[in-house]
């Protein structure tokens, strides 16, 4: 889903209080106002078949698992990290979920309220916890939480995880979710905007050149940090004294990113150890540099479960013996320990083995690489479920449960590199020269190609091969149904014949002369391995543009998760495929994501198209009137088509398919994957 939100490798506001009494008793949910919160999903909400009302059906009805205690799941696409302070995938996301706590959580499926995990009640002006002036946040911390190693979580603990966080910046880090609050909106988001505002260092991601700066500096700007998130351990409370009113705060807190540290061991184990004099040497870190240490390849958490294993193709799970909650945060939620003692997580990037370890009952869930995928997993589907929770019997004999049409908080999409980068080469580009063989470093820069681009995708064939017919075309940047979103805004369709005609008015020329039509081009398109849906993208690119012209030369590759994620990260892919699951439900994560953000930034936008972007972003942040939001997002929307800078695919339902032998399944569409703690298995 890095600045804007997870990127996903799985084809896949706060009012009132909420208070976990002493009584025993689930936490009230504290709900998102209207204003803040949005719609998910028009088309997934509305589009729900129709399914003969029963009564609850027992799936498990002559199916029952080999091993009721493990539960393997057959997804693909392996972590990248797990250090919560620089995760930002899907992958990473999935595993954090499992064995970190956040102060605040989700109720159930809903993005809508949010229940207290770690702090006992969710700040509010009712209760004391937010002050008059929307600045002033208080946390009430949980006590008797112990880490996985054994050490009692305190709101030290709490407040260096997010000092750390901030410090730790970076272009590919989530930080920006705090840094933007708290230190109030700047450039790029990062701790760096500090000391470098316009850019003219050249600090961002630059831990070099920030260990330069002078030594008092460094340690005032840090005393910022940690004087703007204050613990009090005898009061029990964690502090955010905030640079702005920020609607979303609250809400930010409930993802991977807000998983909850243990300072003394990270300080022992090749982290920050919250040394004001030291934090510049641990800034921007790679994945890479991460996990070399238990940081980033190891977890100390407070979640359901530890981790046992992280292997090439594996990763295992088991249960916490000592987890903390012994009273749901919701009516009928999961306490105690993990029904689930085990889970293994396999990564089978090839979906016809996936399916094979699936339909001979060794796999309990599987992830499908795509939609296409979905009409071979229904030969097994022995019931239905659809997102109201109606479901049926439709096959009594057959081992699978499918639940469908679950909303989504995602969208993939496909983006142009303005700035590719030719560091030591660069094989998707070819010769890097308009010679047909290969494109300019800034081949992207022209805007007749990328609207060339855009005329030349079929989204016809990837609504019906990609997501069965089921998808509805986006038109604007934030998802539909989102403050902003016009289902009838303007849009590119697909039209051949346009494609031509802008890619005969480019203004690329060969080095004899030649015109980009009558030299051609060669790059290639990277995805995935495994994600069959980004394959069929670029695969519609290869042969809808090699039509127009047979000298333009598009080839779909695939790469594995690490290679993908990596040549994305340094800016090697000329053009890249990647879905964005939002970090809140708000469309300030979308515009800021695909414009000053994680998308943008990786793109190298034009300084001229930021300029235009920069001050709408920012007003559609700071208002709070829906209408007057709807307006800004309009003027965002028409820029972003203007200019094209990436092509807006389309967005659709989800479908998840299990052993009739699972039980308590349900989904939140801001989750990485699902949550093994609620699952039980007969």
């Amino acid at each position: 889903m890095f600045h804007g939100k997870k990127i996903l490798v799985i084809g896949l506001m706060v009012v009132g209080g909420m208070i976990l009494s002493a009584c025993g008793t689930a936490a009230t949910a504290t709900e998102i106002p209207t204003t803040a919160a949005t719609a998910i999903s028009t088309a997934a909400a509305t589009a729900i078949p129709t399914i003969a009302a029963t009564n609850t059906p027992t799936f498990s009805a002559g199916f029952k698992s080999k091993d009721p205690t493990t539960f393997v799941a057959l997804e693909f696409g392996n972590v990248d990290t797990l250090d919560p302070a620089l995760a930002y995938d899907t992958a990473s996301g999935g595993i954090i979920q499992q064995v970190y706590d956040y102060l605040l959580t989700y109720k159930r499926d809903s993005i809508t309220e949010l229940v207290p995990q770690l702090a006992t009640e969710v700040p509010s002006a009712a209760n004391g916890g937010i002050s008059a002036d929307g600045k002033t946040y208080t946390f009430k911390i949980r006590t008797g939480v112990k880490f996985h190693n054994g050490d009692t979580m305190t709101p030290d603990d709490v407040a260096f995880t997010f000092q750390r966080g901030i410090l730790s910046g970076g272009s590919i880090s989530p930080q920006w979710l705090f840094t933007e609050p708290v230190l109030g909106t700047t450039a790029n988001n990062d701790i760096t905007d500090q000391l470098d505002p316009d850019g003219a260092k050249g600090l961002l991601d630059n831990r070099e050149g920030l260990g330069k700066e002078k030594p008092a500096d460094l340690t005032a700007l840090c005393q910022k940090v940690t004087s703007a998130i204050v613990a009090d351990d005898t009061a029990g409370t964690v502090t955010f004294n905030l640079a702005q009113p920020w609607g979303p705060f609250l809400v930010t807190f409930a993802n991977m990113w807000g998983g909850v540290q243990d300072k003394t061991w990270v300080g022992a184990n090749g982290g920050w150890n919250g040394d004001c004099a030291t934090w510049q040497n641990f800034y921007a870190p790679t994945s890479e540099e991460q996990n070399k240490n238990p940081i980033g390849k190891g977890e100390n958490g407070t979640g359901p479960y530890t981790l046992k294993e992280w292997g090439d193709q594996q990763m295992t799970l088991t249960a916490n013996p000592n987890y903390w909650l012994k009273t749901p945060l919701w009516t009928g939620g999961p306490s105690g320990v993990a029904k689930i003692q085990t889970v293994i997580i396999k990564q089978i990037d090839e979906f016809a083995t996936r399916f094979a370890t699936f339909q001979a009952g060794d796999g309990d869930y599987i992830v499908p690489g795509g939609a296409a995928d979905w009409t071979q997993l229904d030969t097994l589907e022995g019931a239905t479920c659809d997102a109201n929770g109606v479901c049926a019997i439709d096959g009594a004999d057959k081992q699978a449960v499918r639940y469908v049409k679950q909303p989504v908080a995602n969208r993939t999409d496909a983006f142009f590199n303005f700035k590719i980068d030719t560091t030591g080469g660069n094989t998707f580009i070819g010769s890097g020269k308009l010679d047909g063989n290969g494109v300019p470093a800034d081949f992207f820069s022209d805007i007749h190609v990328r609207k060339a681009f855009a005329y030349c995708f079929d989204w016809d064939t990837y609504i019906k091969d990609v997501e069965m017919g089921e998808g509805v075309q986006a038109n604007d940047v934030m998802l539909q149904g989102e403050i902003g979103d016009e289902p009838t805004g303007a849009h590119y369709s697909y039209d051949p014949g346009k494609c031509a005609d802008e890619f005969k008015a480019s203004t690329w020329k060969s080095a004899d002369g030649k015109s980009l039509w009558d030299e051609g081009f060669r790059l290639t398109i990277g995805y995935n391995t495994g994600n069959t849906a980004r394959q069929t993208v670029a695969q519609i690119f290869q042969n809808d543009i090699s039509q127009v012209n047979p000298n333009f030369k598009v080839e779909a590759q695939g790469l594995e998760w690490s290679n993908y994620l990596t040549a994305y990260q340094h800016k090697k892919l000329p053009f890249f495929i990647l879905g964005w699951i939002e970090d809140i439900p708000d469309p300030h994560n979308w515009v800021f994501t695909y414009s000053l953000g994680n998308f943008g930034g990786k793109q190298g936008l034009p300084k001229s198209l930021i300029d235009q972007m920069t001050p709408l972003v920012q007003q559609g942040a700071h208002e709070t009137d829906p209408v007057k939001r709807a307006a800004i997002y309009k003027q965002f929307n028409q820029l972003y088509y203007d200019n094209v800078p990436a092509i807006l695919l389309a967005q659709a339902g989800a479908r998840f398919y299990f052993q009739r032998w699972v039980n308590g399944f349900y989904w939140n569409p801001l989750y990485s994957d699902l949550y093994f703690y609620s699952l039980s298995k007969s």
